[in-house]
């Protein structure tokens, strides 16, 4: 197996016909959970479009509270507070509501306010209401906007035209290697580092720009660590390409961002709006922790490497579902 930049997604399906069949077949609910599984799809729809409306409007008439002043004060800041309110402001049929999921970073204390006359909330009732609520929309819209930045960055095609972004390349290798020269730009030394090739400019087809901003923050933030990730990578029986492997990473923190995976963590650890320097710091986390999960694996050899990073993968989505997540770096930046 040949791991590459512009190909850091999982292993490929088969396209043969008889693997697709399977593969359907395999993919089918037992004959015995269908009837189980339509009746929950038909639940879903009749709470969501029916019984929600009537249930929040007989809470209300008995607290005297909206569903998003209970929110507010029922859960303490972070993730279950503000994926609860996300969730009431998606759900709602009320259009001030669900445009507040879309409002600019400078209107959002003008959207609160017009949450509160829609929901006919008092200040002077629930003080803490509009504070709290505010810290919600920071984060929603936040995520969205870091959302389209890092969209931005992976779209950026990485150029040897560019004297930043060769400026960029050449300090990743001063980073990793201090003690070496690098003979030339287009050299097999690369390979040291893990690239494929003389040229590293063709590993970066996949993630654009983002994946060499992410191994060079790791590598400036945390260089101790990003050294002593390569040096696993370089051992004769566990290792691996650093450089390919940490764009794959790359592709693992950007798929689980544009999915909303990351959402709770973000809610957790930023009490505002979450931006590029926190997602470095998530890809931190990710290409630290992989490198710690290779080692402790102990796989046979790089050929299987699809299917650890697939369990790895695994292990981060369900950490990512617990309410209190957060994947942060148990390390001193340095």
């Amino acid at each position: 197996m040949v791991l590459c930049g512009h190909c850091v997604s999982s292993e490929p399906e088969r396209i043969g016909t008889g693997a697709v069949v399977k593969r359907d077949v395999a993919n089918l609910p037992p004959r015995g959970n269908f009837k189980v599984e339509m009746f929950g799809h038909i639940w879903q729809y009749v709470y969501t479009f029916y019984l929600r409306f009537w249930l929040k409007w007989l809470i209300r008439q008995a607290t005297g509270t909206c569903e998003l002043q209970r929110i507010c004060s029922g859960y303490k800041a972070g993730a279950l507070r503000t994926t609860k309110a996300e969730y009431s402001l998606q759900s709602s049929k009320n259009k001030v509501l669900r445009g507040a999921l879309e409002a600019s970073k400078t209107n959002l204390e003008q959207c609160v306010d017009h949450i509160m006359k829609e929901k006919n909330v008092k200040p002077q009732k629930d003080p803490l209401f509009k504070g709290n609520m505010h810290i919600c929309l920071l984060q929603i819209t936040g995520y969205s906007s870091l959302y389209v930045s890092v969209e931005d960055l992976r779209k950026e095609p990485f150029s040897s035209e560019n004297p930043e972004h060769e400026a960029m390349l050449l300090k990743l290798w001063d980073l990793l290697m201090p003690s070496v020269k690098l003979e030339s730009r287009v050299t097999k030394q690369w390979g040291d580092i893990g690239f494929q090739g003389d040229d590293p400019k063709t590993d970066f087809r996949g993630m654009g720009l983002l994946g060499l901003i992410n191994l060079v923050f790791f590598s400036e933030n945390y260089t101790k660590e990003a050294r002593q990730a390569l040096s696993h990578a370089n051992h004769p029986k566990l290792g691996y390409s650093y450089a390919i492997v940490g764009i794959n990473l790359t592709e693992m923190a950007y798929s689980l961002l544009k999915s909303g995976a990351l959402k709770p963590h973000f809610y957790n650890t930023v009490q505002g709006p979450p931006e590029l320097t926190h997602f470095h710091q998530l890809y931190c986390y990710l290409a630290y922790e992989f490198d710690k999960f290779w080692v402790a694996e102990e796989p046979e050899s790089i050929m299987h490497f699809n299917q650890y990073r697939e369990k790895f993968h695994d292990s981060v989505k369900a950490h990512l579902q617990e309410p209190d997540a957060r994947l942060t770096l148990a390390v001193t930046s340095h």
